[in-house]
């Protein structure tokens, strides 16, 4: 039993430190309330200026493609499930080391459950 709740912890901590589509807050985490938008009326497939920075079009959204799990390395690529969109690339935060519970979060050892070097 003590085995199954270290597993449960461990997943619950992957899945809360899992970064989302929204906005930069530093750090490769991500924040909804600093998301950015596309202005109302103009659809990036119509004007492709509408999106900026590291953003790209994917059908009508302004979407960032390092970090998107649905549009993750370019448009349209979905991350299976339980795995994560770290700089473009779908990767297991449980068990990657370089990616290590959350994205660019190096081991020096191994990657467990998403904990660097456990036990």
């Amino acid at each position: 039993m003590g085995r199954a709740a270290v597993l449960l912890v461990a997943i619950a901590v992957a899945l809360a430190l899992c970064p989302t589509a929204m906005g930069d807050i530093g750090g490769g985490r991500r924040s909804r309330f600093l998301a950015v938008m596309a202005p109302k009326n103009k659809k990036c497939s119509i004007d492709p200026t509408v999106c900026y920075g590291e953003r790209r079009c994917c059908g009508d959204q302004c979407v960032d493609t390092d970090s998107d799990p649905f549009n993750c390395g370019h448009c349209g690529k979905m991350c299976k499930f339980t795995r994560a969109c770290c700089g473009g690339k779908c990767v297991r935060l449980a068990f990657d080391k370089k990616n290590c519970g959350s994205c660019f979060n190096r081991c020096k050892k191994t990657c467990t459950y998403g904990l660097c070097d456990y036990a």
